[in-house]
């Protein structure tokens, strides 16, 4: 049970029964305060790069891990929740990337992978932040990406090329009025290409500069935040927890949202606040089964956090989704009758880094024996000799053969022989055509029921706001001929 909750609120919030978070029912309309009926504030999440089985492996680990399952999981058993799944198609592939997925919600309209709000013709798209804050409301992004990045940029950004990050950070200037997350080196002078100090542009412009969890995490409640934490992505939440300098200064992605929520939930016209768990993805790409879980359960914490500020009111829209499947980790069938899956899962309790910082380790190897001591000593796993010897060639650039192409990489040879130990396996290390689960909570829940359209949650969140605005679109066939024009996404950056 959350001690932090009075009965009352426990009652109003639906928990129910011994096990503390079986939600039932939400609170009637007249305890809570009273709106006029019209949705006045919409906070949409987004779990990046989050396939079908990513929730019900974290609600398993999260009891493991924590002793208790994913609040998620909790918020799906309640009669008040709306469920539904995204058709998340781009224009030129049934594969989305982060882009043309978020851009999809974001305008109406699908374009091709690797655009932001950008038709193919070169046309530009309206996308949702500029209409809403126009209409006199606040808009907010937080993630745990870099904010210059695909999922926050499809919101507010109009850009040809995704990775043209230092063209997208001046834009949300007097667009949006809260940015948390991470991404400063397309803001400092010293990092950018131009040398412009884009700070200090925001800084005059009536934003309050953040950069410590110190001041993510005060009672300040500023107008308008420029909140960067760290200078490209924000570190995996596995990093996170076994570093007290990291622990100490970079505030987690419930912190960011809770503080967005305080500074914008007392807008007299109400607001749009889109939350990005978006590491669940970089995860997904490097196989890490570890650090899929614990950001996954970051994001799992950021959903609690907005369900507190939403179940006390009667006028917003909570949307929980993902952009796409990734990688669709899936736990394997372990031992005789499987009974040895479980036992599987929790060696990944013993993980002390990520994928991101594991191969740093692994070049101070000089032997495959060196090599079976750091998995040892970083993720509790001790693999064979053989994987190690395969393990150690790859370090130095000299992969086995693997026939999956995917998988040809230090991260993809991880993946796969960490699977014969942890029993995650993995389709691949790119993202996957699946529908993506939709969970909706409050006014205007009903909107979201079944299989929706990407492009349809631009038009449905507007029309619940009372405002409407027509983007042009393009149909595949009208596109075909602008093909030569898909932009290139870096390897680096596929999200």
């Amino acid at each position: 049970m959350h001690d932090r909750y009075t009965r009352r609120e426990i009652l109003r919030l639906g928990f129910a029964g011994a096990a503390g978070l079986a939600l039932t029912k939400l609170a009637p309309a007249q305890q809570r305060p009273r709106s006029d009926g019209r949705v006045k504030n919409i906070i949409f999440m987004v779990s990046d790069g989050m396939s079908a089985g990513v929730p019900s492996l974290a609600d398993e680990f999260g009891k493991l891990v924590r002793g208790k399952g994913a609040f998620w999981h909790q918020l799906l058993q309640s009669p008040e929740a709306t469920l539904g799944f995204f058709d998340m198609a781009a224009l030129n592939s049934i594969v989305t990337d982060s882009a043309s997925a978020s851009s999809a919600w974001g305008s109406g309209s699908r374009i091709f992978n690797g655009q932001i709000n950008v038709l193919p013709d070169g046309t530009r798209l309206t996308p949702i932040a500029q209409i809403v804050r126009q209409a006199g409301k606040k808009v907010g992004l937080v993630t745990t990406t870099r904010i210059t990045h695909a999922t926050p940029a499809g919101f507010a950004a109009i850009q040809p090329k995704r990775d043209d990050e230092d063209d997208i950070a001046p834009q949300y200037l007097n667009v949006v009025d809260v940015l948390m997350g991470g991404g400063l080196r397309h803001y400092a002078p010293n990092r950018r290409r131009d040398g412009k100090d884009l700070i200090k542009t925001y800084q005059d412009a009536g934003y309050t500069y953040w950069n410590t969890r110190a001041q993510a995490t005060s009672s300040a409640r500023p107008e308008k935040v420029l909140g960067l934490f760290y200078d490209s992505h924000m570190p995996y939440t596995v990093d996170h927890l076994n570093s007290d300098e990291l622990r100490r200064t970079v505030p987690t992605l419930a912190e960011m949202t809770r503080k967005a929520l305080e500074i914008l939930g007392n807008a007299p016209n109400g607001f749009l606040l889109q939350v990005e768990g978006g590491r669940v993805d970089h995860a997904a790409h490097a196989n890490d089964a570890a650090a899929i879980m614990w950001d996954q359960l970051a994001f799992d914490d950021a959903v609690e956090a907005v369900y507190e500020f939403a179940s006390k009111r009667d006028d917003t829209l909570v949307i929980i989704t993902s952009d796409h499947g990734n990688s669709n980790p899936g736990l394997n069938g372990m031992g005789g009758e499987y009974e040895a899956s479980n036992k599987a899962m929790a060696m990944l309790q013993h993980a002390k880094c990520s994928f991101e910082e594991l191969p740093n380790k692994l070049r101070n190897a000089n032997s495959a024996d060196d090599v079976r001591n750091i998995l040892k000593e970083q993720l509790g796993i001790e693999i064979n000799g053989e994987e190690s010897t395969a393990l150690a060639g790859a370090v130095k650039g000299n992969l086995p053969p693997i026939w999956n192409r995917q998988h040809r990489s230090l991260q993809g040879l991880l993946g796969q022989i960490l699977s014969n130990y942890n029993g995650y396996g993995w389709v691949g290390t790119s993202h996957t055509a699946d529908y993506t689960w939709i969970t909706a909570l409050g006014t205007g829940r009903e909107e979201f029921h079944g299989l929706i359209r990407n492009t349809d949650a631009f038009y449905k969140m507007l029309k619940l706001f009372g405002l409407s605005h027509k983007n042009p679109s393009m149909t595949p066939e009208e596109a075909r001929k602008y093909i030569s024009r898909a932009p290139r996404i870096r390897t680096e950056d596929w999200a």
